[in-house]
């Protein structure tokens, strides 16, 4: 359902880039509100419809060439490519250019800020779907950048539910070393920030683990901590079994 809305939001996209970098206002003068209404359903039921079976394709064909990732070295690869093209549209010097060129509002520069959006979704598709077959991928056996990939494309999202429900698999990745406390750390403190609408503030000295654990707790996020190290816990004890 997820999917399905923010391809929606992508069937009037002039109106997300209107929230998002104030474009400009649209004002109604001569329509009356009940017309408006009915235009607004006829283009969101049109858009359902499309969007709909474009996003079943396309989570099709995901699904099919993360199922075909047989060895650690086609997963490897797989998250290697995802973490290099996030980066390669996140480029702050032709963005740079962009605005002093074309200036912040311009159609050049918002084209290549919604050349980040739909990519971001692209991956975070994938991303999910890699994790809910394989897990979050192990550092020592794929490589430091592929355990990078699933925690930076997550935390590019400003969707705090997406935030939120990635949170479980995110801190089991911490509890067993492929994500470190600065990774951590940061992914909490950004969601406090998307939520709160401010930065999450602790009185120093502290250690890395107090301010994870009261990012946490202000975040309500302990019954899903608590889940990993269930997880964890679980996972160790039936290796110890066989072993």
């Amino acid at each position: 359902m997820a999917d399905i809305f923010r391809c929606v939001a992508k069937v009037n996209i002039s109106a997300r880039l209107a929230d998002v970098r104030m474009l400009g206002v649209i004002q109604i003068k001569t329509m009356k509100i009940e017309k408006l209404l009915v235009m607004i359903t006829l283009i969101l039921m049109i858009g359902f419809i499309g969007c709909n079976k474009r996003v079943e394709k396309v989570s099709v064909n995901y699904e099919n060439e993360i199922n075909n990732l047989e060895t650690d070295e086609e997963k490897r690869k797989f998250l290697e490519k995802i973490l290099a093209d996030d980066q390669q549209v996140r480029d702050g010097k032709k963005e740079a250019e962009l605005m002093l060129k074309y200036g912040k509002d311009s159609k050049q520069h918002m084209d290549y800020i919604e050349a980040q959006w739909q990519q971001d979704e692209i991956h975070l598709e994938k991303i999910e779907t890699y994790l809910g077959k394989y897990g979050y991928p192990n550092k020592d056996e794929l490589g430091k950048e592929a355990a990078l990939a699933p925690w930076i494309v997550i935390h590019h999202s400003t969707d705090t539910e997406i935030r939120n429900r990635n949170f479980e698999i995110l801190y089991l990745a911490y509890l067993t070393g492929d994500i470190d406390d600065t990774a951590l750390s940061l992914y909490l403190g950004r969601t406090h920030e998307f939520k709160f609408q401010e930065s999450f503030e602790i009185e120093s000295p502290f250690q890395s683990e107090d301010k994870i654990n009261q990012l946490i707790k202000k975040l309500d996020l302990e019954e899903k901590k608590a889940n990993a190290q269930y997880r964890l816990q679980t996972a160790r004890s039936t290796q110890n079994a066989r072993s």
